[in-house]
C-alpha cells in the first residue's frame, strides 16, 4: 500500500509538472489497478487515464486533449485531427461513468495475446494459441507511455467506427485487464479485454 502511494504521489506530481490539474483525490480513484505490483507503470497509468475520462470527462477534454498531438516520433499525427475534436465534444457532453476495475483474468488473458501478437509482429485480433473470451478487445501498436496507449483508443483515428473508444467508455462495461508487450514490427503492442 505505501509503494502505491509512493506511485500514485510521483504521478501526480509529474502531471503537475506539465501544467496538469488533476487532484489527488481523482488520480486515486482512477488508480484501480495502483496494487497490482506485477503490472508495469505504463500498464497502471493506460488504466488510469482510461478511468480518468470515464470518472470525470470535462475534465479530461480540458486537461488532456487541447495540447495533445501524439507522441513526438510520429510527428505530432493528431493534433489536428477531426477524430481528436469529436473526441472532445463527445467529453464535454457526456455523463461520467464508473472507473473500469482491474481484473488479474483479464489481464491474463491480454498478456497472452500482447505477446503473441509481439512476438509474430502481428495486429488484429485473430488467435492462434491465445482463448478467446466473450469481452471487448482494444489493441495498440507504437505507443510506449499509458497515456499515449490510452489516447490512440480514445482518439481513434482514423477508425471511423470508433471501436476502440466505445469500448473504452462504454457505461456497460466494470472490469479491464491490461497487458503491454515489446513487437517485432512496431517496438510496443498493448492489449485491454473489457467486460461488464
Amino acid at each position: 500500500m505505501k509503494n502505491s502511494l509512493i506511485a500514485l504521489t510521483l504521478i501526480f506530481l509529474s502531471l503537475g509538472i506539465h501544467g496538469q490539474t488533476w487532484t489527488p483525490e481523482q488520480i486515486t480513484a482512477a488508480s484501480t489497478a495502483a496494487n497490482a505490483d506485477y503490472l508495469t507503470q505504463a500498464e497502471k497509468d493506460a488504466i488510469m487515464y482510461i478511468n480518468l475520462a470515464r470518472l470525470y470527462p470535462q475534465d479530461f477534454a480540458r486537461i488532456e486533449l487541447p495540447n495533445y498531438g501524439g507522441p513526438a516520433k510520429y510527428g505530432g499525427y493528431v493534433k489536428n485531427s477531426s477524430y481528436k475534436q469529436s473526441l472532445i465534444q463527445h467529453l464535454q457532453s457526456m455523463t461520467p461513468v464508473p472507473a473500469l476495475v482491474f481484473d488479474p483474468v483479464l489481464y491474463e488473458n491480454a498478456k497472452c495475446f500482447a505477446r503473441e501478437q509481439g512476438l509474430e509482429g502481428s495486429t488484429g485480433h485473430t488467435r492462434k494459441a491465445c482463448p478467446k473470451g466473450n469481452y471487448a478487445e482494444n489493441c495498440s501498436y507504437g505507443m510506449d507511455t499509458g497515456l499515449d496507449i490510452a489516447l490512440q483508443w480514445l482518439i481513434d483515428h482514423d477508425v471511423p467506427s470508433l471501436g476502440h473508444r466505445v469500448n473504452s467508455l462504454n457505461k456497460s462495461y466494470t472490469k479491464i485487464g491490461l497487458s503491454i508487450h515489446s513487437h517485432a514490427v512496431y517496438g510496443t503492442c498493448a492489449v485491454a479485454e473489457i467486460i461488464w
